[in-house]
C-alpha cells in the first residue's frame, strides 16, 4: 500500500473510532474540504507532515500515536 493510502485509512479509522465527521475535521483543522477528502480517499501521494500534525491535533493525538498502527508497518508500505 502507498504511504498516502495508509494515511487516508488511518484518518478514516480515527474518524470512525472518535465518532467524528469529515466535516467536523475540516472545521477543527481549517483545512480545505477537498484536502481532507483527497487524503481519506488516498488520492494524495505526498502528504505534508504539517497537514498530518493539524489532523493529529484535531484528534488529540501525538504524531507517534497517529503512526502507531499496523498500516504503517514496513512490510505494508510502498513509497
Amino acid at each position: 500500500m502507498k504511504l498516502g493510502e495508509a494515511v487516508g485509512k488511518r484518518i478514516k479509522e480515527l474518524l470512525f473510532n472518535l465518532n467524528m465527521t469529515q466535516y467536523r475535521l475540516t472545521k477543527i483543522t481549517c483545512l480545505n474540504e477537498k484536502t481532507i477528502s483527497d487524503l481519506i480517499k488516498g488520492k494524495t501521494t505526498d502528504v505534508k507532515l504539517s497537514t498530518i500534525y493539524l489532523i493529529t491535533n484535531a484528534f488529540n493525538l501525538s504524531l507517534i500515536d497517529f503512526f502507531n498502527s499496523e498500516l504503517f508497518a514496513e512490510t505494508n508500505i510502498e513509497i
